[in-house]
């Protein structure tokens, strides 16, 4: 996500810069998934008068933790990757989400499942924090909703490794399905004890586990994974091409799905300080309240709700799988 941060600021630089001519400096913070760290770093970015607009955060704690911080001295935070239900509601007004929230996604999975699948029976583990918890809740509610069940379920930690207890008491249950809303990390660890301990039903998830690492961490054991995109770098459509093909040339490698949201994010704090000359804080976070309607990015078209938040658009979801080693689009 930093890369594709930069890479944004890069591009609008060797463009011409912003506000008539006036380059961008970027800046990474490393929060390390810690509340305390967020707000932290939330303080120093507010105490320099300079910063006009923030992209953050990757982890729903820690995007709430910053909120107040963000919001009490006039600073646009553009959530880009965190789920958790009502982040820009609770936030307030200087807290805006090109991210959609979770619930949707949880939806998404839901009605693919059942409707598209046929399953009924599912099991799910999540992890213990806002993201994970808000994921499960809407999953839930809309599985019961369209007719099937969750017949157990287990929080896990979000960094947790040994998850031979939840896969003997999943395989125990013999689910259709297991439903994993966590991240990647998890994602391989269960996998790989899944395999080795018989569990056959396949893992469907949150798009925590797109990413080329659970590949690395789990190699086969992750084979028939699936979950779901904002965009493939497979894509055809020339406004995530471009991006994919100025990522590969500057890092060598391929955006995973947080890039995509990151990028749009800070493209779209420079184009709201552009907009506004650069005059204020007020006028990026009044920019940003009114005028994003219908913009474009590489993760679709982005409309923000009263209270800042991206409205539902169930097309926008790609569902994808791990074939031959590769994050693929499914097909059938």
């Amino acid at each position: 996500a930093a890369k594709a941060a930069e890479l944004a600021v890069r591009q609008v630089n060797e463009a011409g810069g912003i506000c008539g001519g006036r380059n961008v400096e970027f800046e990474a913070h490393d929060t390390k998934a810690d509340p305390k760290e967020g707000a932290n770093i939330a303080t120093l970015l507010c105490n320099d008068a300079s910063v006009l607009g923030v992209a953050a955060d990757y982890n729903s704690s820690v995007a709430l933790a910053e909120a107040p911080v963000f919001n009490e001295c006039h600073l646009t935070q553009v959530n880009y990757y965190a789920a958790a239900p009502e982040i820009p509601k609770r936030g307030g007004e200087y807290t805006f989400r090109v991210y959609p929230p979770g619930e949707n996604q949880s939806k998404y999975i839901a009605d693919w499942l059942i409707n598209g699948l046929g399953y009924t029976r599912f099991v799910a583990l999540y992890e213990t924090t806002d993201y994970g918890k808000g994921l499960y809740d809407a999953f839930v509610a809309e599985a019961e909703r369209l007719g099937g069940e969750v017949i157990e379920s287990e929080a896990v930690l979000k960094d947790q490794t040994d998850l031979s207890a939840v896969v003997a008491k999943f395989k125990a249950a013999e689910p259709d399905a297991v439903v994993g809303l966590i991240q990647y990390q998890v994602g391989a660890y269960f996998s790989m004890q899944a395999r080795d301990l018989g569990l056959e039903a396949p893992l469907y998830g949150s798009d925590g586990l797109f990413a080329p690492e659970i590949i690395n961490l789990a190699g086969d054991a992750v084979e028939g994974v699936r979950t779901v995109a904002a965009y493939t770098t497979e894509s055809t459509d020339p406004v995530i091409t471009a991006f994919v093909e100025a990522f590969r040339e500057a890092y060598g490698e391929d955006p995973n799905n947080p890039a995509g949201y990151a990028y749009d994010a800070v493209n779209f704090i420079l184009e709201g300080m552009d907009e506004t000359d650069c005059a204020s804080r007020e006028a990026v976070q009044a920019w940003f309240a009114s005028e994003m309607v219908d913009k474009r990015g590489v993760t679709g078209t982005i409309t923000l709700d009263e209270y800042g938040e991206r409205g539902f658009a169930p097309e926008k979801y790609i569902p994808i799988e791990i074939r031959n080693g590769e994050w693929v689009e499914v097909t059938e």
